[in-house]
């Protein structure tokens, strides 16, 4: 955005002229009203003379003279910090600036008992204007849900349904272990014995101490040197190479049901048979990919509009954001901290346009929902539950969710309104 014509406001105490740099900065030169100057000097002067102890002279009854020759750079200091916090609020004021982040103020021009200017930067929420909002040609993904995924799916569920049963035998993969693990050597958790129970080949467990607990019977302790992957969560262990005592306490294999009507009965209660369930299965993946490709289309029709209607997004805005996402603690690698807040700010970049857009369309179509089509949606969420309309509004109100259900809801509607407007093949 190039810079815009200034313009010039005022009150009877400060002159202002205002400047729009780009979406989201504004300079304004600030004047202060040199009667205004004036008293607010000689308000700040009273001050330092009721407050001030000169030998010679009775607490507040300091001439002022000598108040001026022994504290002139002071009053003069407290008179620029009280008209220049004056200043910028007036100007925040004046021009019903939405700021974000602290001003800065710079090119201070003061004399005292004559002039006083100055200029405060100010980033404002970037003015969102939406041009273009449809005619976009999106492509949907094609939803298949194939018998192979059917198939992978039904076992995972067959997986969650297994029975442990103990072996007396060395662990294999998908055997669940309970393991107690001692370090050997200096370094954090030295000599303390630390159990774990978890299944093999599933990543629980760093690839040296899943090798290690292969070599071992139920039982069976040995110490092995063990080295912690370059990428361990870890900074003080990634790379590191230790001595481990690893004992393993037991093995269990999993005992799969048979894949019959009796297991399709035992999963949900409403299957009789295993065709029932395995339909079941493919109506939740089939809904699952149909949500995905529904995700998809939003996403392309957002990158859409965002490129149709570009504006920039505020530093301070942006930082507050990349704080939330990377909540480092206070001793974190500072450089570490900075790659990784670099590493994001693409995407954060991006969800800061994407909730700008999708806001200032909600409001310039009016598209947050009425009454009536929250206690709409409202009651089919009470019907899922068994809940009446107030029920679940009184549940919702105590959980703190109806305003982010409503905004949801304008969301949705706001999607909606950029599909209907575009063509999605």
């Amino acid at each position: 955005m190039s810079q815009s014509a200034t313009k010039t406001a005022g009150t009877d105490r400060f002159e202002f002229e205002l400047t729009s740099e780009n979406d989201y900065l504004r300079k304004v030169w600030v004047t202060v009203d040199p009667g205004h100057l004036t008293a607010s000097r000689r308000e700040e002067a009273a001050k330092v003379r009721k407050t001030s102890r000169i030998k010679g002279f009775r607490k507040g009854k300091i001439p002022f003279h000598v108040v001026e020759e022994r504290y002139g750079p002071l009053i003069d200091e407290r008179t620029l910090n009280s008209l220049v916090n004056q200043g910028f609020r007036a100007a925040i004021t004046e021009h019903e600036l939405a700021t974000i982040g602290e001003p800065v103020v710079s090119d201070v021009d003061y004399k005292p008992g004559e002039r006083l200017k100055f200029r405060v930067d100010i980033e404002v929420m970037p003015e969102v204007t939406l041009a273009r909002t449809g005619g976009f040609r999106v492509e949907r993904p094609e939803v298949t849900v194939r018998d192979e995924d059917v198939d992978e799916l039904f076992e995972k569920v067959r997986k969650e349904q297994a029975v442990l049963e103990p072996v007396e035998r060395p662990a294999g993969q998908n055997d669940v272990v309970s393991v107690v693990i001692r370090a050997e050597d200096e370094g954090e958790g030295a000599g303390e014995d630390k159990p774990y129970r978890f299944e093999i080949g599933e990543g629980h467990a760093i690839p040296d101490v899943e090798a290690a607990i292969l070599t071992l019977s139920p039982g069976e302790e040995k110490t092995f040197d063990v080295t912690y992957p370059d990428d361990f969560g870890s900074e003080e262990l990634a790379g590191v190479t230790r001595s481990l005592l690893i004992r393993l306490e037991d093995v269990h294999t999993k005992r799969l049901p048979e894949p019959d009507d009796d297991f399709a009965k035992q999963v949900g209660g409403s299957f009789e048979t295993i065709e029932e369930l395995r339909a079941a299965i493919r109506e939740d993946l089939v809904a699952h990919r149909e949500g995905e490709a529904n995700d998809a289309v939003r996403e392309q029709l957002v990158d859409a509009v965002i490129a149709a209607n570009s504006f920039e997004v505020p530093p301070s805005l942006l930082s507050r954001y990349l704080d939330q996402v990377i909540d480092a603690p206070e001793d974190a690698d500072p450089e570490r901290v900075q790659e990784a807040r670099q590493s994001v700010t693409p995407a954060v970049e991006r969800q800061i346009k994407r909730d700008l857009i999708l806001g200032r369309l909600i409001e310039a179509e009016g598209l947050t929902p009425s009454d009536e089509e929250f206690d709409e949606r409202l009651s089919e969420l009470g019907e899922k539950q068994g809940l009446s309309l107030v029920e679940v509004r009184r549940q919702l109100a105590r959980e703190k969710q109806l305003d982010s259900l409503r905004h949801r809801l304008a969301v949705d509607k706001a999607f909606q309104f950029l599909t209907d407007s575009s063509e999605v093949i």
